[in-house]
Parts: C-alpha cells; structure tokens; sequence
C-alpha cells in the first residue's frame, strides 16, 4: 500500500466493508490489573513493582549502587529476554568455572597421525573378528 494513500483510507475490505486497523503498540507501560509484585530495592528495602518503567528505574539504582560497591545489581530477567535470546546469558559473562592452562593442556585433542591407532598388541594382521581359515 503507498504511503500517499495512508493505512487507514487503503484499509483492505473484509465482508464488504473497509477493516479497521488496530493500533501497532510494542509495549505499554503498565501490567495487567493484579499483575503488580513485590520485591526488593538494592538496600534491601520492599517495593512495590506496577510497571515496566519502575522495574527499570529499579535496576539501573542497583547498577548504579553495584558500581558504588554497595551489592550486586537487580535484573528481571524476563523484561530483558525473549525468543531470540533465550539461551543466552544476557548480562555478561558465564559464571561457569573456566579450565586452568594446565587442564587444557592435559586434556587437549590430540590429532591422529597417519598409523591407525589400535591398543597394545594389535595389528593390521590381526583386526579381523573373523576367524582365520
């Protein structure tokens, strides 16, 4: 549809008549009625949580706090993920235990060379699991 015409004088015809388009809202700033929780702030104090704005407001104060050394900083991990960042970590770095240089060393691939690799007292001649006739 051209932009000269406009969405909603070149709304398409259903059952006759032109449809009426609904309004492209992303997010609203507001839960649904009952949907308000309770938690708490960096300073451990309870809060009241009616909206997205005030979760958000809430987090950057313990970042901010978080920078000053005062806790760690709050996060609603649902406000901040969806379908496409679901299995990622969306807040920095794993805090799985990395390998020492010295485990990766020991346990490292090692590349096969050219000689296929048997166990001990196994040759070419003696692979088969088919008895010697």
């Amino acid at each position: 549809m051209p932009i000269a015409i406009g969405a909603t004088a070149g709304a398409p015809f259903h059952c006759g008549q032109p449809a009426v388009w609904l309004p492209q809202i992303g997010s609203m700033d507001a839960f649904e009625p009952g949907a308000e929780f309770s938690t708490y702030d960096g300073q451990n104090r309870p809060v009241q949580i009616e909206s997205f704005a005030q979760m958000r407001q809430l987090e950057r104060e313990s970042e901010q706090q978080a920078r000053n050394g005062e806790g760690q900083p709050l996060r609603f991990r649902m406000l901040h993920q969806d379908r496409s960042n679901r299995e990622v970590n969306t807040f920095g770095s794993t805090p799985e235990e990395k390998p020492s240089p010295e485990a990766i060393r020991k346990f490292k691939p090692v590349p096969m060379g050219e000689e296929p690799a048997y166990g001990p007292g196994v040759h070419d001649g003696n692979t088969s699991a088919l008895k010697d006739q």
